[in-house]
């Protein structure tokens, strides 16, 4: 297998239902899974031992340029959408996979350095289970002249 190098670049970020895009705000998107251990590990009569239960739970963290003079804008939005579930789509890129969740909006910090471009960081809980979706391989055409 060849080596692969992912970037993001082009992809999509949609928040709520329905969907609106905020890809051109963003500079930063993540998807991070975070594993833990749940309880102890437990001895039974036969002598086998039964494992701590493992649990995961995803924050979908988003770094984006601040628009807080649009009343359209990232910073509204989540200002507007604050503590509510809603649905995402983040695609990476074009030909990459589109991840798929509930996410529990928190508002986003507003202001920052005078004069300077500022950004904002939203970090938020993923509900329930992320669905990743491959896209379809490209169709070879077996008449296709392998040459040309």
């Amino acid at each position: 297998m060849n080596a692969t190098d992912s970037r993001l670049h082009k992809g999509t970020l949609v928040l709520g239902n329905p969907g609106k895009a905020f890809e051109c705000q963003a500079t930063n998107v993540r998807l991070t899974p975070t594993h833990e251990e749940e309880g102890d590990s437990v001895e039974v009569l036969c002598g086998d031992t039964l494992p701590p239960v493992k649990k995961r739970s995803d924050v979908l963290a988003i770094t984006a340029v601040q628009d807080f003079t649009d009343p359209e804008g990232f910073v509204a939005f989540t200002w507007a959408n604050d503590l509510a579930q809603l649905d995402f789509t983040w695609t990476p890129n074009e030909s990459g996979p589109t991840y798929a969740g509930v996410v529990e909006v928190l508002a986003c910090e507003v202001g920052g350095d005078v004069g300077a471009r500022i950004t904002t960081e939203a970090e938020w809980n993923v509900i329930g289970p992320v669905v990743p979706t491959f896209p379809e391989p490209a169709a070879v055409d077996p008449d296709a002249d392998p040459d040309a």
